[in-house]
């Protein structure tokens, strides 16, 4: 077995950090602003609106978070 270094653990735990942090920021803002967007868009209430956004919301803000996170964190 490989033996990790200080310096791996510190990177490894400073990304997880970094990609939770990102994803803790990216759903709600994803999930608030495909909302606005399909009740802007079509004639739905903002509950349907709320609705219809959920799911898409839910991936693209765990995506861009995701992403965001590692790309943060990139030397």
């Amino acid at each position: 077995m490989a033996e990790h270094t200080e310096g791996d653990t510190t990177q490894d735990s400073r990304m997880g950090k970094a990609v939770v942090r990102g994803i803790a920021i990216g759903f709600p803002v994803c999930l608030i602003g495909l909302t606005i967007a399909v009740w802007l868009i079509t004639d739905l209430d903002l509950v349907d609106s709320f609705a219809t956004a959920l799911l898409p919301g839910i991936l693209l803000g765990g995506f861009a978070g995701g992403f965001a996170g590692v790309a943060a964190t990139m030397d």
